[in-house]
């Protein structure tokens, strides 16, 4: 499925509503998978936004430790950790169908 995701924190902090409003959402698929995280040096569940190519990166930092914080008809927000520059992030995407 494919989403616009505007990402609810920056470097931790939540963003107010007209900070949310104003951001520039991302557009991509959702993937989330367990795998080996190096910077946690465990297994964990992790939320990808991919592009519309196969090997295109990630289009934003990877979601850590993920998990579903609210579903409803038309969208949902994920919580988890992402890294930036080595430290670790409480985040949240809202994620709403296109």
């Amino acid at each position: 499925m494919h989403f616009l995701v505007v990402r609810r924190r920056h470097l931790g902090v939540a963003l107010d509503a007209d900070e949310l409003r104003k951001a520039q959402p991302v557009r991509g698929g959702i993937a989330v998978e367990e795998e080996r995280v190096e910077c946690l040096k465990r297994v964990s569940r992790v939320a990808k936004i991919r592009g519309a190519w196969p090997m295109q990166p990630p289009l934003l930092p990877l979601l850590l430790d993920v998990n579903l914080a609210s579903m409803v008809p038309n969208g949902l927000i994920l919580s988890g950790i992402e890294e930036v520059d080595g430290v670790m992030y409480a985040q949240s995407w809202w994620c709403r169908l296109i």
